[in-house]
């Protein structure tokens, strides 16, 4: 276990403080290895939190660059930014935030590198934006058992939700293929770019994203396993909904 130092123990004094967390469950944060995937809307709030909460290890991977157009929502970054890699205006701000992290930079997550990639990580978020991505993502933090914190966001409704095949019981071992088996058919949800997407929403849905990343890295507090969070920030309304497993799975034939 890694011992706090008193520059530590004063900058996480408040962690310290909750119920069941303690120095123990600090060092296992200051320990985890955390692979972001997407830097945008929900990455921002992810990330920030994340560094500030006192993760050690963060991954980062994007293959865009940052726009003027990100700003209204993707906090992170900065208009002095624009045109950067929205890996390198990430990890940035991620060190000026937190000396303790290492932040590595990662480009997009390719169907041939995902697996290896996240096998090197104790947990995955995926603030993605497009099915493609996401299930790409799912299917391979699935295939090698590593937890999975997955959003969604569009307009001002979001979900949230924790996937992890390897779950330890009573934990139920469930994939995003549980919640949503297959992906919509193309143009029957909509877009951000069609419909919008609310830059105070991508907080509240990044801010629980982080939060269910710490609680699986600390084992403090219980995880959205087989619970899937429906938000509409519009009518200030927010469900915890349980979904079943299907048996059919190709990972539970391992």
């Amino acid at each position: 276990m890694t011992r706090l130092d008193d520059d530590q123990r004063e900058r996480y004094a408040r962690n310290l403080l909750l119920p069941g967390f303690g120095e123990e469950a600090q060092s296992r944060l200051l320990e985890a290895k955390v692979l972001v995937v997407g830097a945008g809307g929900l990455g921002s709030p992810v990330l920030l939190y994340l560094a500030a909460a006192g993760v050690g290890h963060l991954g980062v991977a994007d293959g865009d660059a940052v726009e003027a157009a990100n700003l209204q929502r993707q906090v992170i970054h900065s208009r002095g930014s624009v045109g950067t890699p929205k890996t390198a205006s990430a990890a940035a701000r991620l060190r000026d935030l937190q000396p303790d992290v290492r932040v590595i930079e990662h480009g997009r997550v390719t169907p041939a590198g995902a697996a290896d990639l996240f096998a090197r990580h104790d947990v995955v978020v995926d603030c993605t934006d497009t099915f493609a991505s996401k299930y790409l993502i799912a299917d391979a933090c699935a295939a090698v058992g590593v937890p999975l914190v997955w959003g969604t966001i569009v307009g001002m409704s979001f979900q949230v939700s924790v996937f992890w095949t390897g779950a330890p019981a009573p934990h139920p071992a469930v994939s995003l293929r549980d919640l949503h088996p297959l992906p919509p058919p193309a143009g029957a949800t909509p877009s951000s770019l069609d419909v919008g997407v609310l830059g105070a929403a991508c907080g509240q849905a990044g801010s629980v994203m982080a939060a269910e990343a710490i609680k699986l890295i600390t084992g403090v507090g219980t995880p959205l396993l087989g619970r899937v969070l429906v938000a509409d920030a519009g009518a200030g309304r927010w469900d915890v909904l349980p979904f079943t497993t299907h048996a059919e799975e190709p990972w539970r034939s391992r």
